[in-house]
């Protein structure tokens, strides 16, 4: 809370230390010279604060990642980044905002999953209603509390900016490009080894004559459907 000092003429006392205003002549807050000026510009005023008081969306910082990997959508400990600014035009940081679900692209049981880390900027919209139940129940349920567009009922997006990828997944017009310095790996739900082959590298292979040692001997490649299951090529 920031209370007037009696020391100075103008200034104010935040923990201990006066704090002047940048412009003691200029208004303070949202008020402006007509503020005070007639019913209307009074009542004006007033709805203006109503309004501002709903909140929309805002840019974050992620603090902390709960869960998320292969499993049902995590959460995240959020703080927002455009700080509160006070009549008198002192900075306050906003504190944390915990359990804030994220979102994954997902459709039925098939998902894209990159989960936030910790550093990441990203947008989060705040909901009309209280979703604390939706939260806990992952289901439909009736909202918590009679709140509405609050800090607390807030959903992370992600994905504003960020620094450079370093690992990623590319879509051009001239095609896709998948990049990993750790190497990609592929899932496997069936065979051993699937789709390694193209049909038409095996005819490619198929069409020229191999020698060994010099001697002119063929050499012809291993039944390749002990490996895999052939795939044709677009």
């Amino acid at each position: 809370m920031v209370h007037a000092s009696c020391g100075h003429p103008g200034s104010y006392n935040y923990q201990g230390h006066d704090i002047m205003p940048t412009n003691i002549d200029q208004f303070y807050g949202q008020t402006d010279p007509t503020t005070g000026t007639g019913e209307w510009n009074r009542q004006r005023f007033l709805i203006e604060q109503q309004i501002l008081a709903l909140n929309t969306s805002m840019p974050v910082e992620v603090m902390k990642v709960t869960a998320g990997g292969v499993g049902p959508v995590g959460f995240v400990d959020i703080k927002i980044l455009v700080s509160l600014v006070t009549g008198d035009d002192m900075t306050i940081d906003h504190g944390i905002i915990p359990n804030v679900p994220y979102v994954r692209i997902q459709g039925g049981e098939n998902a894209v999953i990159i989960d936030p880390a910790v550093g990441d900027m990203g947008l989060a919209c705040f909901c009309s209603r209280d979703i604390t139940s939706v939260k806990n129940a992952r289901a439909a349920a009736p909202p918590g509390s009679r709140r509405s567009y609050d800090f607390s009922d807030c959903v992370y997006t992600g994905g504003i900016l960020n620094k450079a990828p370093t690992q990623y997944i590319q879509f051009t017009a001239g095609g896709i490009l998948v990049h990993s310095a750790n190497g990609v790996s592929v899932g496997d739900t069936a065979a051993t080894v699937r789709r390694l082959v193209d049909e038409r590298m095996v005819a490619f292979y198929n069409a020229h004559t191999h020698t060994s040692g010099g001697a002119g001997i063929p050499v012809t490649p291993m039944d390749v459907n002990q490996l895999t299951t052939l795939t044709k090529a677009n």
